[in-house]
């Protein structure tokens, strides 16, 4: 058992943990769901030794963390699909993405508009018409979009189980 200095240094991790991970729902570079699942099996398992956590509430937590945690891989993709993109150009769409991530200085912006010029491009050189081409770019945009808020609600229900169960 931990005394009150080693308490209270454990609960800050975990608050940074959480702030990290809510932040990380907006920031493609920082993967926040997995970030508060983390910091919640910091504070239920080494610290707390699964005490106060049943293990029906973090198996919960673990699933949402999955689901919301890789929203952002499978919201884009069907936005894309629905209205009209090929696989081909879902891939060229993520590859897009990666790449904005990087050349782009504001890595959201970058993973953003990297994505919607991937799709955009291999639309455009599928169908050779700008119609489908946006149409299919506004679907896997507004798909990332929804993704983010998904991560980002996926991260407060965690953070309200633990507060439930710590």
């Amino acid at each position: 058992m931990l005394d009150a200095l080693g308490e209270s240094f454990v609960l800050l991790v975990v608050m940074v943990a959480f702030g990290v991970g809510v932040l990380g729902s907006f920031l493609p570079v920082l993967p926040g769901t997995l970030i508060v699942w983390a910091g919640v099996l910091f504070y239920a398992w080494p610290f707390d030794g699964f005490a106060t956590f049943s293990p029906w509430t973090f198996a919960l937590i673990t699933l949402v963390a999955i689901v919301s945690g890789t929203a952002d891989l499978w919201l884009p993709l069907l936005g894309a699909k629905k209205t009209g993109a090929s696989w081909r150009t879902l891939v060229v769409g993520l590859i897009g993405g990666i790449l904005g991530t990087f050349l782009l200085p504001l890595p959201v912006f970058g993973t953003i508009v990297g994505y919607g010029v991937g799709v955009l491009v291999a639309e455009y050189v599928r169908h050779g018409a700008w119609r489908p081409a946006w149409r299919a770019t506004l679907g896997g945009v507004v798909g990332w979009g929804l993704s983010a808020a998904v991560e980002l609600a996926g991260a407060i229900i965690m953070i309200l189980l633990f507060f439930t169960q710590a």
